[in-house]
């Protein structure tokens, strides 16, 4: 079985840092989220994995390196406009060929053991089999409609849903969904949407089961989603100091410090973790916050909040909060008698004061 990872989202919803960062490299606990879903496919002995984007080949690579030298291969699957998730498994079928698939949202956060979808879909001898999670709200999801250990229709975010059933994202095909996905027209979204694909499928007399996934499951939409992952995953942290913490400093909870980061008289609550070659200097580094390398941050109290690499932040007198600075960021509080602000924003930024 292949694997292929959905990665040709626009992430309008997490602009401005998506003009510069596709949403499935954002960091949550210094590790991209594409890592996590890698990781789970690596763990269900998934090693042939294709990525379908529309651009940003060179990003991915460069992210993608930790990954070289391990027992996976990955190649690029490109999808010049996103015409809807059928669309980007429809590109998939010279990568697939005839071998069966399974197909992960890159911008989902889910727990769930693939392992066992894998082996549950083999033992019922279905064509397509889905994850399902029960939603508080479904009228906001793909819901699926179920009937003893099959699924029997599939619905696009309904106004009127008929089940909480909401559809996670995650997905095993063997080749007749590429029947489905040439069969359908667009939707009203002028998209090739795959619950289409996938009641094509129904239609005609192909098998669909299913699994309930209890695990977490999150569709990472906003920077509410990233942190709330972000938080999730720190909970967990183990402690693991590599760098150097003065005697001036008090550090309480789980601390993950990188290699050559240096804290100088500063309070650390875990779960914290900090990246390689970061300076942290008289100030407060509050719980849930990751910050990753070659970060500078003097005179500043941060907390739940994710620092990418190369961002120094100085004397912000104002706990920064529930923030997502993106990479080579200054935030800086000058002194002076007239007190000001003064800010350069690029479009879709978004400022709280």
């Amino acid at each position: 079985m292949k694997g292929v990872i959905l990665c040709g989202g626009l992430g309008t919803r997490l602009k401005p840092i998506t003009y510069t960062l596709p949403k499935q490299l954002l960091p949550v606990s210094n590790r991209p989220v594409i890592f996590y879903i890698l990781d789970s496919l690596v763990k269900a002995n998934i090693t042939e994995i294709g990525i379908v984007i529309k651009d940003n080949e060179d990003i991915f690579r460069n992210t993608l390196k930790e990954y070289e030298n391990k027992n996976l291969s990955y190649e690029f699957i490109h999808q010049s406009q996103p015409l809807g998730l059928a669309d980007a498994v429809a590109m998939s079928e010279n990568f697939v060929k005839d071998d069966d698939f399974i197909v992960v949202h890159g911008d989902n956060f889910c727990e769930f053991d693939l392992k066992k979808l894998i082996d549950d879909y083999y033992n019922s001898s279905s064509n397509c089999s889905i994850l399902l999670h029960e939603a508080e709200e479904p009228q906001n999801f793909r819901i699926a409609e179920i009937k003893e250990k099959q699924v029997i229709n599939v619905e696009e975010k309904p106004k009127s849903p008929r089940t909480n059933l909401a559809i996670t994202g995650t997905y095993i095909f063997d080749k007749n969904i590429f029947k489905g996905c040439k069969e359908i027209v667009p939707s009203w979204r002028e998209e090739y949407e795959i619950t289409d694909s996938i009641k094509w499928l129904l239609d005609n007399d192909y098998k669909v089961t299913y699994n309930i996934s209890e695990s977490l499951w999150l569709d990472l939409e906003t920077s509410k989603d990233i942190l709330y992952i972000n938080q999730h995953i720190l909970s967990g942290l183990k402690k693991n100091i590599k760098g150097l913490i003065d005697e001036k400093s008090t550090i309480t909870g789980n601390i993950s410090l990188g290699e050559n980061s240096k804290v100088y008289n500063s309070i650390i609550r875990g779960p914290v973790i900090i990246g390689n070659n970061t300076i942290i200097e008289n100030s407060y580094i509050g719980p849930y916050t990751s910050i990753m390398n070659n970060v500078k941050i003097i005179d500043s109290s941060i907390e739940n909040s994710i620092i990418l690499d190369k961002c120094f932040i100085s004397r912000i007198s104002n706990t920064i909060d529930s923030s997502i600075i993106e990479k080579n960021c200054n935030i800086i509080s000058q002194s002076s008698y007239r007190k000001t602000n003064s800010f350069i924003l690029g479009k879709d930024s978004s400022l709280i004061l």
